[in-house]
């Protein structure tokens, strides 16, 4: 154990010869000499949350930190407690909703005989996180408590039902409207300028949530989902547009996601709307009265007496050229000739396969140059940054154009400028905006809700917050089961809800192992580095569909 420390704080040189055949065997055997107090285990119960319940147990090393202590699986998360403090090791513990992928390890170590399957081997259990986190967990050999604690983790990252998730088992909301539908009016309510009035199921069941103000409009057109099953069943509209020229402009949108009001000034009028790409098709021709008119109808007048119509930007999230590209498909770009007082803005955000795989760079980045690496061997940042490569320019050259190629900065860049430019015409301008990407539920959704945060306080409350992850995010149709690998589940009626991975969802559990280096000094950084070179997020254990937009969007907020 004393030699982990030390080789944390090794110079550079020495990390990059890494571990060592001697130090390897060491660890392995560390792992051998654990005394195991059993009473830990009865001591648990203060860590555990409201009806969590452990599932399987296993005695090991967090090798990450060489830390001894127990592994627990429960119905909510992976949790590691340490032998020494008795305390909860935040590394060593992730929820199992955050587990990306998980593997069983074998590393042959090198003996004195001329046997090599004689060899003692030492036998981790490696878990990729989707928040950048590469946790390697070491056992006692000839026990079965891996093999356990494995299965146990395929069971509670792969219920068979909906209500085996902890979601289900930890009992109603606090909040004491728990209706989605209620907290959505509401908020429809707030950006009319109604936050005095509260919605209610009867009300909504009764039809009587439907107010407007001088400008907009709440519609129930898509009460049933009739229209567009991806949006929500009320939306706010142009008080001037009738529930039949919506069904008739849906249609010349994709996935019939027309244009609709996300948010709203009640003092000028400026909205924020949102929509999916026109069907113009490879000639960019193709036209929709209904569509033209509806999206006309967002450029209101000018209030307090200004004279004329503010004018409307169409915010278009892709590259143009890809823009250009989809009216091979059907879809493309609007014209400005054919919309009213309106100007085309495209933005250069790529697409959710670039994100998905700047991801996996920097993921490799983070591992290699973090301030602490996923196996817990010095990195190139020492003592916070203060002391980065230990004045090696060349080490510091290297992580800056390794996370220039990674490409996530320059990602987050682009939406965190067209967030603010959005916001920026809306709050200078009084402009009205509407943004739109390909389908209108990744780009577009980053778009609005950031722009969100910056145009409206609220959003920056925790209730409003929330409000605003709902809203943008999940009534408004963003797959967060296919962008982040989740559980969905399917069933009605008397059928059981049972839930199963979408054909995008991450294969997160891998039952073979590992194979083996094929050296016997390769080392637990090696092993590492491999494995996440295998690239988790990567199309071999990922559909195309997986991206992590939500993921990109948090880290913008955070900036």
């Amino acid at each position: 154990m004393a030699t982990s420390s030390a080789r944390r704080s090794s110079s550079i040189g020495e990390a990059d010869n890494q571990i060592t055949e001697s130090e390897v065997v060491e660890s392995e055997y560390a792992v051998d000499s654990i005394k195991i107090d059993e009473s830990v285990s009865y001591a648990l119960s203060e860590f555990l949350f409201e009806d969590e319940s452990v599932i399987a147990e296993g005695y090991g090393v967090l090798v990450n930190t060489d830390e001894a202590g127990t592994v627990f699986v429960t119905n909510f998360r992976l949790l590691f407690l340490s032998e020494g403090s008795r305390d909860v090791i935040a590394l060593g513990t992730i929820p199992l909703a955050t587990i990306e992928k998980f593997n069983k390890i074998v590393i042959r170590q090198p003996s004195g005989t001329r046997q090599p399957e004689k060899a003692p081997t030492r036998r981790l259990l490696q878990v990729v996180g989707k928040d950048m986190r590469i946790i390697i967990f070491g056992f006692r050999p000839g026990t079965k408590q891996r093999r356990a604690v494995f299965a146990a983790l395929m069971k509670g990252t792969r219920p068979a039902m909906l209500w085996d998730l902890y979601a289900f088992n930890s009992g109603p909301s606090n909040n004491s409207n728990t209706n989605p539908k209620v907290r959505l009016v509401n908020e429809y309510y707030r950006l009319l300028g109604m936050g005095s009035l509260q919605s209610s199921i009867s009300t909504i069941e009764d039809g009587l949530f439907k107010l407007h103000n001088d400008w907009w409009r709440i519609s129930d057109v898509n009460a049933n989902y009739n229209m567009c099953t991806t949006y929500p069943f009320a939306l706010l509209v142009p008080k001037a547009i009738r529930d039949t020229d919506l069904l008739k402009a849906c249609t010349f949108r994709a996935r019939c996601r027309l244009p609709v009001i996300s948010w709203c000034d009640k003092r000028t009028g400026a909205v924020l709307a949102r929509s999916s790409q026109p069907l113009v098709g490879l000639m960019m021709n193709m036209r929709s009265n209904a569509d033209e008119s509806l999206v006309g109808a967002l450029c209101t007048r000018f209030s307090r007496g200004k004279e004329g119509r503010r004018k409307l930007y169409i915010a278009d999230a892709r590259p143009r050229k890809n823009a250009l590209a989809n009216g091979a498909m059907g879809g493309g770009s609007e014209s400005s000739s054919n919309y009213f007082n309106c100007e085309i803005v495209f933005f250069g955000i790529d697409n959710i396969h670039a994100m998905r795989e700047s991801l996996v760079r920097l993921r490799d980045y983070l591992d290699t140059h973090g301030t602490t690496s996923s196996d817990g061997m010095s990195s190139f940042l020492r003592d916070g940054g203060s002391t980065w490569g230990r004045g090696n320019l060349s080490s510091m050259s290297a992580s800056v154009s390794t996370l220039g190629d990674s490409g996530w900065l320059i990602h987050v860049q682009n939406v965190l400028a067209g967030s603010a430019w959005i916001a920026a015409r809306v709050a200078l301008e009084s402009a009205s905006m509407l943004v739109h990407c390909s389908d209108g539920w990744d780009r577009t959704t980053q778009l609005v809700a950031l722009a969100s945060l910056l145009l409206d306080p609220y959003y920056r409350t925790i209730n409003g917050f929330q409000a605003l992850v709902e809203k943008d995010w999940l009534a408004f149709g963003h797959p967060f089961s296919d962008r982040a690998g989740m559980p969905s589940f399917s069933g009605s009626g008397s059928i059981p809800l049972e839930l199963s991975r979408h054909a995008s969802s991450p294969n997160i559990t891998s039952p073979s192992p590992a194979p083996a280096p094929s050296s016997p000094s390769s080392s637990i950084r090696q092993l590492s580095t491999s494995l996440t070179s295998q690239a988790p997020l990567s199309n071999t254990q990922h559909s195309n569909s997986y991206s992590p937009i939500f993921l990109q969007a948090c880290f913008s907020t955070m900036s």
